[in-house]
């Protein structure tokens, strides 16, 4: 029993006390900690602070309208209702930033008195360690002044050095067992204590989340309700005119959605003709393309976003032509806000609408083998016309409300438009891309579920008996994945997230690759290091001096010179890429294990080329060899 106890003194003693188990403790994150609730809500006041005035204008315009004949039009009635509706979403929108400013400021409150409640308690802590120390220490010296430290038994020689006072020695030894079972307790007692430590340290650590998701939130709507005023102002500006400029700024209201049908027919009809209205050399892009082009992809068109949940309009839906009078020639797929959107295949962009202004944003890409794709409904372009795009390379954000950038007034809510022509004719993109990705084929017309279950049994990697995670939001099955397969620091999302600072790659995609390597930490080749970054073909295997190093290292190749211009997955492996740079030598099991792991975490079927990156490459214009530090020698 003392030997036992004396090496679990000497652990404390040696390595310290582990205050809290791995828990990063951070009095906040920056953005929390900066964030000002008063000045905040004093911005959300003054953005609101002209609408009163904007419904006073619209009550003037109604006077104006009716004119000498007292009648109101049936285009200006549509317009108004149009109007009254971006009043009412900018209404509840300053609601919603209320509830959200109440939280954050309830937030940081608790915040700061559970760091107070911790550092309280680890002061004691420390003090507490210490006693433990000396006490040990005391207790050590007392009870080796007879017992021999291997056998557990008297020691002679101590026993005659202490001869002339063998009484009161032996006397201490029942002193020394007292002493420690007092010890005991008192480190059972600091144990718990710890533990409490931890549950407080957790707590404050979801504090900080969901202070930060708020922020994050407050900061989404305040950016809509600007541009919602914005938007507002400066259509009531245009139609305070004159009488003729109100009737055109209502034609033009009312023909968005037909001019841009218009638009779109007219260019692909020249596009078919190999007319092409543009101010570059088209058709020597359109060469070069066919060059570069990989044609080895399943599926001929890639979707545009993910995931894909809800389909809220449908190829050819009628009510659409009745309410618009054109024919709905696409689908509209339900987009959350600033999601990315990814070129369906290779491609150049040939015409984008990015207005900061009333209007509708899109781009139209031109593709080999007759194909044209369209997007419409965007936030914000990261390309222009002329550019060649890569299957998979993000091009646009998603946008959100009428009212809003991108958006116009006529937006049915948060979604994209997604067009496909072949050959100068609309086609059903249900037709043409992999049905089996949708998230739940119960929500699918019948006819689609049956193209479902036919591309679902045709996937060139059959993960159809895979078992997913079970959480209800992306962040729980993350985090249920690492708790199931990591080990140590591996198993922590801070430290995902830590890992992908910076950089523009999936987090989700990171931790895959760690476990179709290592088992998120199980298995490592050598020091920190899964096995594939910064190894070469003579299977060498470099150390990493720390968990951290490593897991920086995965993004960190993936943006390298040799590594950068790839966006989807299986342009890293030789399952999808033959003869050019690659991540992983693997035929096969790579992009296999990795494709499982995306799956269970992402919650749906991943396509073998699903895109890897979210957002452009932070060195897409200088990838100089200090991007190049961790895998120059993988991808040779």
């Amino acid at each position: 029993m003392k030997k036992k106890l004396w090496l679990t003194i000497l652990v404390l003693l040696m390595g310290g006390v582990n205050l809290c188990h791995g828990q990063s403790l951070n009095t906040t994150a920056a953005e929390v900690a900066d964030f000002d609730v008063q000045s905040a809500t004093s911005n959300m006041q003054d953005l609101k602070s002209n609408l009163d005035e904007v419904v006073s204008q619209l009550y003037s315009l109604d006077e104006k309208e009716r004119g000498t004949d007292n009648a109101i039009s049936d285009k200006y009635r549509a317009t108004r209702k149009e109007i009254v509706n971006v009043i009412q979403t900018i209404n509840q929108t300053t609601d919603t930033i209320g509830e959200q400013l109440k939280k954050i400021t309830t937030y940081k409150k608790l915040m700061l008195l559970t760091y107070k409640d911790i550092q309280a308690s680890r002061s004691g802590m420390v003090d507490t360690k210490q006693y433990i120390e000396d006490f040990s220490n005391f207790i050590y010296k007392l009870d080796n002044k007879l017992y021999n430290e291997n056998t557990n038994t008297i020691d002679d020689l101590k026993l005659m050095i202490n001869s002339d006072n063998i009484p009161l020695t032996l006397a201490n030894d029942s002193l020394v067992q007292s002493m420690i079972l007092q010890l005991n307790d008192l480190m059972n007692n600091f144990q718990q204590n710890e533990e409490t430590q931890l549950e407080t340290i957790k707590k404050l650590n979801d504090l900080k989340t969901r202070t930060k998701d708020t922020i994050e939130q407050y900061q989404t709507e305040i950016e809509k309700l600007q541009q919602k005023k914005n938007y507002l102002l400066q259509f009531m500006k245009l139609y305070q005119n004159d009488t003729r400029q109100r009737q055109l700024t209502i034609n033009n209201f009312f023909e968005s959605t037909k001019g841009v049908y218009d638009r779109t027919v007219e260019l692909v009809k020249d596009i078919k003709k190999w007319v092409y209205k543009v101010d570059f050399d088209m058709e020597r892009k359109i060469t070069a393309l066919n060059e570069l082009e990989n044609d080895n992809e399943a599926y001929p068109l890639a979707w545009p976003l993910y995931p894909i949940e809800q389909i809220q309009t449908y190829f050819g839906d009628i009510n659409f032509q009745t309410e618009y009078g054109v024919p709905h020639v696409g689908i509209q797929i339900k987009a959350g806000q600033w999601t990315p959107v990814y070129a369906a295949r290779d491609g150049i962009v040939y015409f984008v609408a990015d207005n900061d202004e009333i209007g509708i944003n899109r781009a139209m890409i031109v593709h080999t083998d007759g194909y044209v794709t369209i997007y419409q409904y965007l936030k914000k372009t990261v390309i222009k016309p002329g550019d060649t795009v890569r299957r998979g390379q993000i091009i646009w954000y998603s946008w959100w409300e009428p009212g809003t950038r991108g958006a116009g007034f006529i937006s049915k809510g948060a979604n994209l438009t997604f067009e496909i022509f072949k050959d100068g004719i609309a086609m059903d993109p249900f037709e043409i891309l992999d049905a089996s990705i949708v998230k739940d084929k119960e929500a699918l017309p019948d006819g689609y579920q049956i193209k479902y279950l036919r591309d679902k049994y045709a996937r060139p990697i059959d993960i159809t008996n895979l078992e997913l995670m079970t959480g209800t939001t992306l962040a729980k099955r993350e985090n249920q994945f690492l708790i199931k397969y990591g080990v140590g620091v591996y198993k922590q999302v801070a430290f995902r997230e830590d890992a992908v600072k910076d950089t523009n790659i999936d987090k989700d995609m990171v931790i895959c690759i760690a476990f179709a390597e290592s088992t998120l930490g199980r298995y490592l080749s050598t020091n920190a290091n899964i096995g594939n970054v910064g190894n070469n073909d003579r299977w060498d295997r470099v150390p990493f001096t720390s968990a951290y190093g490593w897991a920086r290292a995965i993004p960190v190749t993936l943006n390298n010179a040799y590594l950068w211009a790839y966006h989807t997955i299986n342009q890293l492996s030789r399952y999808g890429n033959k003869d050019g740079n690659i991540y992983a030598s693997s035929p096969i099991n790579w992009q296999t294990n990795v494709l499982k792991c995306l799956s269970q975490i992402k919650g749906y079927y991943i396509p073998e080329d699903f895109p890897f990156r979210t957002g452009p490459n932070p060195n897409i214009n200088n990838p100089t060899p200090e991007t190049i530090t961790f895998g120059e020698t993988l991808t040779q």
